[in-house]
């Protein structure tokens, strides 16, 4: 069970998310797949009001440091996520491979449960986000983590825009 689980915790927080496709399917090696992810993120992190501070969008999972203003929140926020990233993907997943998305008629594209680990200090802030721009080269996609169009790594790394806006400026530590 995570912490947040357990605690009551309230306020603002910084906190690592991962977030898996059913077996792990790597269905985001399609960019149409990956653009239409994006475009959901983008909204619910309007939506929601939470700032984005890093991604990185594999081809069957997602990474993300994700600010809020209030902690108790990230549930509600990835459940809306995934509700909606689900509906907006069911008609566009090929024929080929959709099947492993059904269970009794019900699609399910995304693993029911998602991983978190709030950041507590800079260092463990700077290990996660190296983990995520660095996850694309670890795994053979690219040479430079800069090279992967679905991260934040040409931001921190360029200070070049990417596909979404990220917020370095987020405040989550007294």
């Amino acid at each position: 069970m995570v912490v947040r689980k357990r605690l009551e915790l309230h306020g603002p927080a910084l906190v690592f998310v991962t977030t898996t496709i059913q077996e792990w399917t790597p269905i985001f090696q399609e960019e149409k797949l990956a653009s239409l992810i994006v475009s959901q993120l983008k909204e619910t992190i309007e939506h929601y009001r939470v700032s984005l501070v890093g991604y990185v969008l594999m081809p069957s999972h997602l990474h993300m440091l994700l600010g809020f203003k209030e902690i108790g929140k990230l549930s509600r926020f990835m459940q809306s996520f995934k509700i909606l990233s689900s509906k907006l993907l069911k008609d566009s997943i090929p024929k080929s491979i959709s099947g492993k998305f059904f269970n009794k008629n019900n699609f399910r594209l995304w693993k029911p449960r998602f991983d978190d680990l709030i950041i507590t200090s800079e260092e463990q802030f700077r290990i996660k986000l190296n983990y995520i721009h660095f996850n694309p080269v670890k795994t053979g996609l690219v040479d430079n983590p800069t090279d992967w169009k679905y991260s934040s790594a040409g931001d921190w790394i360029l200070e070049k825009p990417g596909l979404m806006p990220i917020d370095k400026d987020f405040t989550w530590i007294d």
